[in-house]
């Protein structure tokens, strides 16, 4: 029986995925949650991690009772979330449907609070535990054709302070990440685009985005006990996105390799 448990939501791929690869290289036990859409892909990470899947809607407030439920089952306690699920349009505010408002609202905002709370009723009876929201630069400064994400992004770092406040009597953390761009596969085809590409990366110091492992290893530091002095934070993680410009050109620096260690049914891939 592992000695932490966590629950990762996102986990089928991304920065979901990357975290629940860290966090298992500890040998910490999962609960992996993602759209019912990504089941298939889903049950091939779990069953390379092994780890408990569940495809469910986290808007809906049976889904996070039901992650803590599984999570429980198979590991007997739950000290740890990364809620990191989350999704994006990305158009003008004057031709965005209600629609695309109401479902970013749901996962983004909704869907974090729920997963929390229901994981922090469990923590705050059973000594306390460590949570980390998927919070983004968009949390910080308005950008082009995302008026709605900006506005959850937002939500999701104040929320993430709010519960750390409140939860701080019961021996529950709670912090936020900010990623900038990683290389997802939405990103990926920005990056291949040298016309769309050249205008973001002159606004990037490190000129590259982040892999992914680059943004789950500030999640495992943040959920592990070497941050025990850190609540209410919100860690940018973007490359210098928003510490300023530069006017000069330069060649990306060395992206760092990914440190965890590779199965051997995993090479080739």
């Amino acid at each position: 029986m592992p000695e932490h448990a966590a629950i990762v939501t996102g986990a089928s791929q991304g920065i979901g995925l990357a975290i629940a690869r860290a966090l298992a290289a500890e040998g910490i036990g999962l609960c992996l949650v993602a759209a019912p859409r990504d089941h298939e892909r889903l049950a091939e990470v779990a069953d390379d991690l092994d780890a408990v899947p569940l495809a469910a809607d986290v808007g809906d407030p049976e889904t996070a009772e039901r992650a803590v439920e599984l999570t429980l089952k198979r590991y007997r306690r739950l000290d740890r979330l990364a809620s990191n699920a989350g999704i994006a349009y990305f158009e003008h505010v004057l031709d965005a449907p209600l629609e695309h408002f109401d479902e970013m609202m749901r996962v983004n905002v909704r869907g974090m609070y729920l997963m929390t709370t229901a994981a922090a009723r469990y923590m705050a009876a059973h000594g306390g535990g460590a949570v980390v929201c998927t919070a983004s630069t968009a949390s910080l400064a308005g950008e082009e054709l995302q008026a709605v994400y900006n506005a959850t992004k937002g939500a999701v770092a104040q929320l993430a302070r709010s519960l750390a406040v409140d939860l701080a009597p019961h021996g529950i953390r709670v912090n936020a990440v900010a990623p900038g761009w990683v290389r997802t596969p939405p990103v990926e085809d920005v990056v291949r685009d040298s016309a769309q590409w050249s205008k973001h990366r002159s606004r990037i110091p490190l000129d590259r985005p982040a892999e992914p492992h680059e943004i789950a290893a500030v999640v495992r530091f943040l959920l592990s006990d070497e941050a025990s002095y850190m609540t209410g934070s919100l860690i940018v993680a973007d490359g210098g996105l928003t510490a300023g410009y530069r006017d000069s050109d330069w060649e990306a620096v060395r992206v760092p390799e990914d440190p965890r260690p590779v199965r051997p049914h995993e090479e080739g891939r």
